[in-house]
């Protein structure tokens, strides 16, 4: 019983696969921004609305290709069950972090679930992210929430974003990871500290989550009238934990069976005005959690790691439809990235536009400190 093992010894046709994936994911990132987001970005200023709504499917698209190439080299099998998301509705969705990928492979569900919730799906994530070429920058045009981990130097930026997801008229879903960090061995380590100075039961599949952040985003949703729900997704592993983007890259490492469990709750249901009731409701989901996972965990044969479903809760499956629509993206961005890569390796004048756009990017965080917060003050004068 327990959670499996890390996946680090691979052969080398899975490290050449790893090697080749992430290769050719963070290529298709680069060039993606170099020929559809930089030529885009004077229509920030001239017609904010419609750039946004651009940006969010073109990136919410090209999310589709790192997906199926993870299920198609690698063998990944997504279980999603549970309630639906309604890509309608603005949102805040917790998820406990278990691996740095959590995040990947939850776009593999999100496609079983709703496809267009690609494009409406924001994610809050570490400051230091937006600074990958490409990837980063793409994340930064999204306008992911990017956090120091400061409470200090946060709260201003939450509180921004958020107006600025409200002033948009989309339906956005936040995705927020309260434990703050992703569970490895030092961050289980504090947590164990953290629960023994506090006398606190230590768990052995979360972390104790951070309620601060918790706290400042749901009261600022609600104040803007931006949150009717709340999705609570519990993600598990049932043959292998690959902790990090790395060990994917370097090694081919790659779980073959995660599992994901979304419930959700009224948002009004919470709490109104008492942070710490709020506090006390989100260490009580994670309790639950824990009691979730102790269960999912209970048996070692990987065919019966299952979440246990309510009665009500739904299967979600790609549909034959759906099955080849998301063929038919992926095959787009795949063709599309050979192309973009080839055009620049053969013409020296494209590298005009690549040097620009590294400027344009570079230039933005160190004088703006990214491109959401640009959008922030553009849409205050193009929304």
């Amino acid at each position: 019983m327990g959670e499996p093992p890390n996946l680090t010894n691979t052969t080398w046709w899975m490290q050449a696969k790893g090697v080749f994936v992430c290769t050719f994911i963070f290529l298709s990132a680069i060039m993606s921004s170099v020929y559809f987001l930089t030529p885009l970005l004077p229509l920030m200023f001239l017609n904010h609305s419609l750039w946004r709504r651009t940006v969010d499917r073109l990136i919410g698209f090209w999310m589709f290709m790192p997906c199926g190439l993870i299920e198609v080299f690698f063998g990944a099998h997504i279980t999603v069950s549970g309630v639906k998301i309604d890509h309608g509705e603005p949102a805040l969705i917790i998820m406990n972090h278990r691996t740095c990928l959590d995040w990947l492979f939850f776009w593999n569900a999100l496609i079983r679930i709703d496809p267009w919730l690609l494009t409406s799906q924001k994610i809050s994530l570490k400051a230091i992210v937006k600074h990958l070429p490409g990837a980063g920058w793409a994340m930064a045009m999204n306008a992911y929430l990017f956090l120091t981990r400061r409470f200090e130097n946060d709260q201003a930026h939450i509180e921004a974003m958020i107006d600025y997801y409200a002033n948009s008229k989309h339906a956005y879903q936040l995705l927020l990871f309260p434990e703050g960090t992703d569970k490895d061995y030092r961050a289980t380590e504090r947590s164990r500290q953290f629960a023994l100075k506090r006398g606190l039961v230590h768990y052995n599949y979360v972390l104790h989550p951070r309620t601060t952040g918790f706290k400042v985003i749901l009261r600022k949703m609600r104040q803007v009238e931006y949150v009717k729900t709340i999705y609570d997704v519990t993600v598990a592993y049932a043959d292998a934990i690959v902790q990090s983007e790395f060990e994917l890259f370097s090694n081919g490492s790659c779980p073959k069976n995660i599992h994901f469990y979304v419930s959700k709750v009224d948002a009004s249901s919470l709490p109104k005005k008492d942070d710490e009731l709020i506090a006390q409701w989100l260490i009580n989901r994670w309790k639950g959690k824990e009691e979730k996972l102790t269960k999912f965990y209970h048996s070692n044969e990987i065919q019966h790691r299952i979440f246990i479903a309510d009665s009500n809760d739904e299967i979600f499956k790609l549909t034959t439809k759906s099955a080849m629509v998301y063929g038919a993206v992926v095959l787009f961005w795949l063709f599309t990235s050979v192309f973009l890569i080839y055009l620049f390796l053969n013409y020296p004048s494209q590298h005009l536009l690549a040097i620009s756009t590294v400027i344009i990017f570079l230039g933005s965080q160190l004088l703006f400190g990214g491109f959401e917060r640009i959008a922030i003050q553009a849409a205050k004068y193009t929304f």
